[in-house]
């Protein structure tokens, strides 16, 4: 039985408690909230395809803070809506870049439509854009590929799949101005960016 995106966002939050880390929009964002808030994370509700271009932006901007990952979670359909930003990381090369696409071949926030993952890999995209790949399926997997794309430098890439379908969690109705603030004043307590 394929994972539950909220069982892989757990794994995710424990992964990376002192980096930052950025959540795609809707239901990600409220199961992620929902296993617990934290001051590093960024959740973009609303903006969906914008995850990868925020990392990439942060990792750039932190890329002089040795042992810092920086950490994008995106759905397969908001990957889809942004695949030139793959493009963008893999020519830039992020070496504290690591982007985690749950997917499961579905727009999950819109009524659970198929995306075109069910055709198309999206890890082969990204290994052809220039990122170092794991596709991950299982609970046993995705830990292995969380422990290895960490300690190697990126841009890294895993593709792990999911099974369709959402949590029953509270709507994150914050005010996105208050989500970032609280972020950047954890980023610029916590980094030399300033």
């Amino acid at each position: 039985m394929a994972m539950e995106r909220i069982e892989a966002l757990s794994l995710i939050s424990q992964q990376f408690p002192e980096d930052p880390v950025v959540f795609t929009c809707g239901a990600t964002c409220r199961e992620m909230v929902a296993s617990g808030r934290r001051e590093n994370h960024l959740y973009v509700v609303d903006s969906m395809g914008l995850v990868s271009p925020i990392v990439l932006g942060l990792s750039l901007g932190l890329e002089e803070e040795v042992g810092r990952r920086v950490v994008g979670v995106e759905g397969d359909g908001a990957m889809l809506t942004n695949l030139n930003s793959l493009a963008t990381i893999g020519f830039l090369q992020p070496k504290n870049l690591l982007l985690i696409v749950l997917d499961n071949q579905r727009y999950g926030s819109t009524g659970g439509q198929y995306t075109f993952t069910t055709r198309l890999e999206l890890a082969s995209i990204a290994r052809e854009c220039g990122l170092r790949t794991w596709m991950a399926d299982d609970l046993e997997s995705f830990k292995q590929s969380l422990e290895e794309a960490s300690a190697l430098p990126g841009p890294n890439f895993i593709r792990m799949k999911i099974a369709p379908g959402n949590a029953e969690v509270p709507l994150l109705l914050d005010d996105p101005v208050t989500l970032s603030y609280r972020f950047t004043r954890w980023l610029s307590e916590n980094t030399d960016a300033h």
